[in-house]
């Protein structure tokens, strides 16, 4: 019987050596892939990403064993300790008085009795539940946002259960320590974001055990943000891959699914990384005809426009006639926007940029429904209207970001003056250079849902801009983007 290869999956299935680094092996780092862990035991070994999180972790089977016994269930009830011990992921009255600054419990009582008092700890997890956590408005609707984490949190109190309440503790502390003094909340939040490391190890360790709903939340929480990169990525795709089809026939598995698959989805977009293989294969499992409604979408897309409508946002919108100027370079569009703050211009132009590109998405959708055959002529009506909608919207929303060209390449300022040459080159030009760069370079695009005319002006935008960064100069052909 030949030798079990311990080598990555990756490796394993280019039948090649692999130097079994952890937590990815060199190949697949030159490769630029994402190594997707290990089959042994040691395969999903969770390890301290950061030194830190290992210092913060120290005793770390003591402190996992003081707090199965210790932790509180979120009806305020604790379980029976059978020996005394310490947790040190708890505050100390002093602690929880000077650092941890939370709402009352009970905000509709002007004194809560002593025996109706919530531990400052589970105070921290309600928060955290109240502020993240978001439920479908009914059965029908869209799905919610980590809807299934108050459920699971109930039932953390179990063996092998423990690494989804340290993970959400961490979570809660390291949220209340945005808004707290001191870095003591911090490196408590750190001290159980460890302990929560450790405790998934241990319970992925376990033989014959299939990852379940408690190891896949425990580190979807990890990868909220997409600066951690890396290991729980690929212990995450690892995880899907060992629970298989099994995790689509129930609500609470199809959801921590999305989660999870989204996570490794944008983790993927971000960083350049090919897609799973097997994506492609849970992917075809589910059914492309579950009915939405275009018309929410719309509706979406105006909760999204009025977004930027308040004071702050106000610019003066003028025509290139009534300036009387005699710019360097003519303006674009027979109108300018005068933005009082150019930084506004900017990030109002990465918005609309936003909106242009799911209106482009959304123009494909109708495109695509309307090569179906069969139908209806009603509905063929529709769908041209919204198409119509669509495009309009989205020159309108191009027509917008090259009106702001002039001040953000500072050939005028905020009050549409011409600025003084003696003076050089305005101070705003490099980076507006910079920020438009996105926006014209989805505008310009092939693809674009912009006009021939619009794509055209995008174009000369961004010659503009290799000419005044240098790249036209130092990169040549280097620097066109298609």
């Amino acid at each position: 019987m030949g030798r079990l290869s311990r080598g990555c999956f990756k490796c394993r299935q280019r039948r090649v050596r692999c130097d079994q680094g952890r937590p990815s092996c060199q190949r697949c780092i030159k490769r630029n892939e994402v190594c997707e862990g290990y089959r042994d035991e040691a395969t999903l070994t969770f390890r301290y990403p950061h030194a830190r999180v290992a210092a913060a972790g120290n005793s770390t089977s003591r402190a996992a064993i003081g707090f199965r016994h210790r932790s509180r269930s979120v009806d305020g009830r604790s379980p029976v300790s059978s020996k005394d011990s310490v947790d040190s992921s708890h505050f100390t009255p002093d602690e929880a008085t000077s650092f941890l600054h939370l709402p009352s419990h009970y905000p509709w009582l002007k004194q809560v009795p002593q025996h109706a008092q919530v531990q400052k700890e589970d105070r921290a997890v309600e928060q955290f539940m109240d502020k993240y956590v978001m439920y479908p408005c009914n059965e029908t609707s869209s799905p919610g946002f980590l809807e299934h984490l108050p459920s699971l949190f109930k039932e953390v109190n179990v063996e092998g259960r423990y690494a989804l309440r340290w993970a959400i503790r961490a979570a809660a502390y390291a949220e209340a320590a945005r808004e707290s003094e001191g870095s003591h909340i911090a490196q408590k939040a750190l001290y159980c974001y460890g302990e929560a490391l450790s405790a998934l190890g241990a319970s992925l360790a376990e033989s014959g055990k299939t990852p379940d709903d408690f190891d896949l939340m425990t580190i979807a929480l990890f990868l909220q943000d997409i600066s951690q990169v890396g290991t729980h990525t690929q212990r995450m795709a690892q995880i899907l891959r060992l629970r298989g089809s099994d995790q689509f026939y129930n609500p609470r598995g199809w959801s921590l699914f999305r989660l999870a698959h989204h996570r490794i989805q944008k983790h993927q977009l971000a960083f350049n990384q090919p897609a799973l293989s097997e994506s492609t294969i849970w992917l075809d499992q589910l059914n492309d005809r579950v009915p939405f409604s275009l018309q929410e979408l719309y509706e979406l897309d105006q909760t999204a426009s009025s977004w930027h409508q308040g004071p702050q946002w106000h610019f003066n919108s003028v025509s290139i006639s009534d300036l009387s100027l005699d710019l360097p370079v003519p303006p674009l569009t027979r109108d300018v926007e005068l933005h009082g703050d150019v930084w506004k211009a900017y990030e109002l132009n990465y918005h609309r940029t936003a909106r242009i590109l799911f209106h482009q998405q959304l123009l494909k959708v109708l495109e695509a429904i309307l090569a179906k055959p069969g139908i209806p002529e009603l509905m063929v009506l529709s769908l041209h209207d919204m198409m119509d909608r669509s495009t309009n919207t989205a020159y309108a929303l191009v027509e917008s970001i090259l009106a702001t060209v002039p001040q953000s390449l500072g050939d005028i300022d905020h009050l549409g003056h011409v600025p003084d040459a003696r003076n050089g080159i305005p101070k705003c030009r490099s980076i507006g250079c910079y920020l438009l760069l996105w926006p014209i370079k989805i505008i310009k695009a092939p693809g674009s849902a912009a006009s021939l005319g619009q794509k055209a002006k995008a174009q000369s935008v961004y010659e503009r801009i290799r000419d005044c960064t240098g790249m036209t100069s130092r990169l040549g052909d280097l620097s066109v983007l298609p």
